[in-house]
């Protein structure tokens, strides 16, 4: 800054820019040769507008670069308002100390994120009654700083530098929740995601992208690649967090709906094919099964080929029930069906024909599930069907 003049320095470390083209980059509609296009898609007009509004506030604007080495974009313009006397279109604004600009009441104080902002129906914690994970993917050590500070009230919050790293610690930590960037080094958020929504391990993690690209095909190509849901930067810290938290309370709904309701069914609680797929499988492998009380786990997980722990972890996710509780669930809803449709059928009947061992078992499971003893909803059934 001098007596005279505000000068304003912006700098990169990118590609860096030609001698060539520095004398075109200010032209409307000129995009300079880059290397990677892929991630720097823009329309051309950015520096060309940018130098307009400068010559209008009569500044100039230059920029200093080599290739390989950044750029430095340098700003100047003029203190005072002698330099406008000539111009028919002018407006002055107040000073700053008589009406700010900013208005007090719209910056955010320290606490503008605690944790009462953001309750729920259904808390988010996982079945040791802890916060659930989020894994943020950042290459950006400042804008990762400011992640782990929205998130880390409301989450266990693991990081990594980028998408080969993220990849590492999705399998090692299988988080809840999984917010990454978009443009980074070794492996992009968009291959990352891509690899996560193919593996039958990870594929039912919810995963949200971030990109300061906000063009139709980029937000096209995430969603193609799974993601569940995609954030333009810069983002508003209550709404990133927010539809976050949206993304775990609605699968929780749907999972709690599911376990109580008896028509719905168990593919919707699957976000992509290949939930769908392990979805159906066990169904077929347990309506197979329907009527033999041995069944256990064992024989589920070698029939899907699935080992214990993989198979827990993937159905505590999708339906937020064990194994055994959803084969139980399964059984106790077909057994309301055959209630409510077979009124021929003895309670003892539809015991032995869902694999319960004993009426009296299966009279203590119904009721757990339903408050009613079977005959009692039987009746209740009954009634209904008679109004």
């Amino acid at each position: 800054t001098t007596p005279d003049q505000v000068v304003i320095a912006v700098k990169d470390s990118g590609n860096g820019i030609s001698k060539e083209e520095q004398e075109r980059i200010f032209d409307r509609f000129y995009q300079a040769d880059n290397r990677n296009k892929a991630l720097h898609v823009g329309t051309g007009i950015g520096l060309a507008l940018t130098k307009s509004i400068i010559q209008l506030h009569h500044g100039t604007i230059e920029v200093e670069s080599e290739s390989n080495e950044g750029s430095c974009f340098i700003v100047k313009l003029p203190k005072t308002r002698d330099c406008f006397e000539k111009d028919t279109e002018v407006v002055f604004l107040e000073s700053p100390e008589k009406e700010p600009m900013v208005q007090e009441n719209t910056i955010p104080d320290e606490n503008f994120m605690k944790k009462d902002d953001f309750t729920f129906e259904t808390p988010l914690i996982d079945e040791r009654e802890e916060k659930r994970k989020v894994l943020l993917v950042e290459d950006n050590m400042e804008l990762l700083q400011v992640l782990k500070e929205i998130f880390s009230p409301l989450y266990q919050v693991v990081t990594a530098a980028n998408g080969e790293e993220g990849l590492k610690q999705v399998f090692a930590e299988v988080p809840d929740l999984i917010v990454s960037d978009v443009m980074m080094p070794v492996m992009t958020g968009t291959e990352m995601c891509l690899k996560i929504k193919n593996n039958i391990s990870l594929c039912h993690i919810p995963v949200v992208l971030l990109t300061a690209l906000d063009t139709v095909d980029q937000n096209i190509e995430g969603l193609r690649r799974g993601a569940d849901d995609y954030i333009t930067k810069p983002f508003n810290a209550k709404i990133l967090i927010t539809r976050c938290n949206n993304l775990i309370r609605n699968r929780l709904l749907m999972q709690s709906r599911f376990a109580k309701d008896q028509i719905l069914e168990i593919n919707l609680l699957a976000a992509n094919p290949i939930d769908k797929g392990f979805l159906d499988r066990v169904i077929k492998v347990v309506d197979k099964h329907i009527d033999n009380e041995d069944f256990d786990i064992g024989m589920l997980c070698q029939e899907l080929g699935m080992g214990r722990t993989l198979l827990h972890t993937k159905f505590k996710a999708l339906t937020g029930m064990t194994p055994n509780e959803f084969i139980l669930n399964h059984r106790l809803k077909i057994a309301s069906l055959m209630l409510k449709n077979e009124p021929y059928l003895q309670v003892a009947e539809i015991s032995d024909r869902l694999g319960f061992g004993s009426p009296r078992y299966f009279s203590r499971c119904f009721k757990n599930q339903y408050n009613v003893t079977p005959m009692e909803y039987r009746k209740g059934a009954k009634q209904e069907n008679l109004k």
